[in-house]
Parts: structure tokens; sequence; C-alpha cells
């Protein structure tokens, strides 16, 4: 919040928080209101720190083993505990009362036996929501987990790097929704949290048979300013087309089916923008869903996605817009921008907090859902 001192103190610090704000160039920079009175919401892909290339293209065994090393070492390099700490600044620079987040995952690591061909002990090495956290917390955020559910889950795996010699990785990604939690009840609280894997799934060819590759989703009812909603937090398939439109098909006909007012946070990968747009998001807008970013900003780009897999191309290749804040009701979007586009976000090391940039959108319900509904909270 701005304090009344002198003139140029708040001129200043208005420029500050305006270059916060920014999203990707100047066209999409719309800040949000840094006030309490309206609700924020948000979704962000912090990126898990690979893309699995190395593991898709692997056809043999020793491919294969190559490919595990090859993983955690990518995963290494982007840093995700440094980038964590920038992810936290763009929330908190963002303000949401609620998070939707994708990738967030846990890597453990452990010894191979040669000997026996086992893993052994593993041991948590890398812990996305712990130090994201941390982050918030450090920088007087308040949030906690209001809901998460498990997308998917690489169980323990041998692999070999060069010359260090052979590892076992193990990975869970989650889906994570996050509330603030610094509001008094009276004014925000939320309950009934949901979470799901999609039944439709791609599959994963690897030499030791087809790996499912589950996506999935996380909800909550809230209440904001005596108006209950639901908010949905979700990740769709990214490589087949066919399954991530079932899977949008899935969600608007399982968690979305509420009397209640509805906010949709996700990484799509269904592209809204550039034209011509993703046949699943087409599906969404068809269904009566509404964008905010096209309602608020629709000659804008809003690009959200993607950065280089290691995450340390020193210009932005961010050229798409697949990560959506969609309504259904009575919900409008008033405002909307894009976080950790910009030069600025990087960590001191020179990486984007993500391989995505984050969404959040200023929205006002104003009323019921058509046919009432309760909140259950």
């Amino acid at each position: 919040m701005l304090r009344r001192k002198t003139m140029a103190g708040a001129l200043l610090r208005a420029a500050v928080i305006v270059l916060l704000l920014c999203g990707h160039g100047f066209a999409d920079a719309h800040p949000l209101s840094r006030g309490d009175g309206d609700l924020r919401v948000m979704t962000y892909n912090i990126d898990e720190g690979t893309e699995f290339r190395a593991l898709v293209a692997a056809r043999t065994p020793t491919e294969f083993l190559l490919a595990v090393g090859d993983t955690i070492t990518e995963v290494r390099a982007t840093d995700p505990t440094a980038r964590m700490e920038a992810v936290a600044t763009q929330i908190l620079a963002a303000n949401p009362m609620l998070v939707s987040l994708q990738e967030v995952d846990q890597w453990f690591t452990g010894p191979f036996d040669l000997a026996t061909g086992t893993c052994g002990n593993l041991t948590l090495e890398i812990d996305m929501l712990r130090d994201l956290l941390a982050a918030l917390t450090a920088h007087g955020g308040r949030y906690a987990v209001a809901a998460h559910g498990v997308q998917r889950a690489f169980p323990a795996t041998p692999g070999l790097v060069p010359p260090a010699g052979f590892v076992c990785a193990a990975v869970v990604n989650r889906n994570i929704i996050l509330a603030r939690t610094d509001l008094r009840v009276s004014t925000f609280r939320w309950g009934n949290p949901q979470s799901a894997q999609f039944d439709s799934r791609a599959f994963l060819p690897t030499p030791l048979g087809p790996f499912p590759v589950t996506s999935g989703w996380a909800s909550v009812d809230a209440v904001f300013d005596g108006r209950p909603f639901r908010f949905i937090g979700g990740h769709l398939e990214s490589n087949d087309a066919t399954v991530r439109e079932q899977q949008g098909a899935e969600l608007r006909g399982g968690p979305a089916v509420t009397t209640l007012p509805l906010i949709l946070a996700m990484d799509s990968n269904a592209q809204a923008a550039p034209a011509p747009p993703d046949p699943t998001y087409v599906d969404f807008i068809a269904a009566g869903y509404a964008d905010a970013w096209a309602e608020v900003l629709p000659r804008a780009p809003g690009s959200t996605c993607c950065q280089a897999p290691l995450v340390n191309d020193p210009v932005s290749e961010l050229d798409q817009r697949i990560d959506l804040i969609l309504t259904l009701g009575p919900v409008h979007a008033q405002r909307v921008a894009v976080f950790g586009a910009d030069a600025a976000s990087m960590t001191p090391g020179g990486l984007w907090p993500s391989d995505h940039a984050g969404v959040a959108a200023q929205v006002v319900i104003t009323g019921r859902h058509p046919g009432g509904g309760r909140s259950g909270l």
C-alpha cells in the first residue's frame, strides 16, 4: 500500500509498482489494484525444470539410462530454489487471494546398486512447494495450501550421469492451490478441497514399456465479501491434442459442474493466441466460458509460454498465450496482467522464474450463478 508522504516519494513508489506489475512489454502492462476491495486470482506454471525430451527420445536401455541422468541434471541446472524466490516475488506483486500452481515438483534422488540392479534409499533433494512457501513467508506473504493433487509420479528409476556414475531419481508432480491467510474470515474463506486426475491420458513409450502421463486438477469453494464461488486449477495435456480436448471436456463435465460462479485458472496447453486458437480453447469459449484476458486486453498478446528449457535465454521467448483464467456465470474481469515475463524478474544467476509467465486477474462477482447454490462454507 502507498503511504502518504511527499508527492515525489509517492510518484516514485508508484513507478516502482508499475514496473513490478508489467507484463510482456508495455502493450500488456495493466497493473492490478493494490486495494483489498476486489477479488484477485492467479495461475502460474512454475516449471518442474525439464520437458523430459531425452526420455521421450530414448529407444534402448542405455539411451534410457542416459536420459534419466540428463533429466535430473537439467532440473538441477534450472536452480529451482532460486527460481522459487523469483516466483514468490511475482506472486506477492500480484497479491492474489487464490493461486493455481502447476508443476510443483518434489525430486528424490539416491544410489543405484549395480550388483543387485535396485535403487537404494532416496532422499528429498528438491521440494518446490517448500521453497516457495518459505520465500513467500520471508517476504511477508501469508499463504497456505488450500488444495493439492498429485498429477503424476515417476517411481525410483536408475540413470547414468557421466562421469559421476549411476543415480536413482523419482519425481512427484503436483497441482497446488494456495490461499491467503491474512484476511478476516468475514472477508475471505475457503473449504471443500477436491482434486483428481483425468481419465484421459497420454502414454510415454519407454524401453520398459509405455508409461501413463497423467494430468489433473484441484479445486476449492470460497467466499469473498459474501459472494461464494468455485475456484479450479488445472493442467491439461501438452503434446496430444486429442487427449487435451478430452480432458477439457472432463473438466467441464466434472468439477466445473456447479451452481456457484466459477473461476478456472490453468495451464491449458491450448493456444488462445496467436490465431488459430487450439480446439480445446474453442471448446471452452463455445461452452460459455469468458476469457479474462480477451475481455480486458483483447488486442494485447499476453504471451505466457515458453522460455528455453534451461530458462537461461537472455531475451524472452514467450510467443503464445496458453495460461488462462476463464470464468463462468456472474464473474467479470476488471484487470489482468502477466507476471515474470520481463528481465527484471530473473534470478541473480540469470534464470527466468519459470518457462511460463504467470497470469493474474482482478475480478468481480456480481451475483449467483443461475439456479443459486451454496458454497457449503
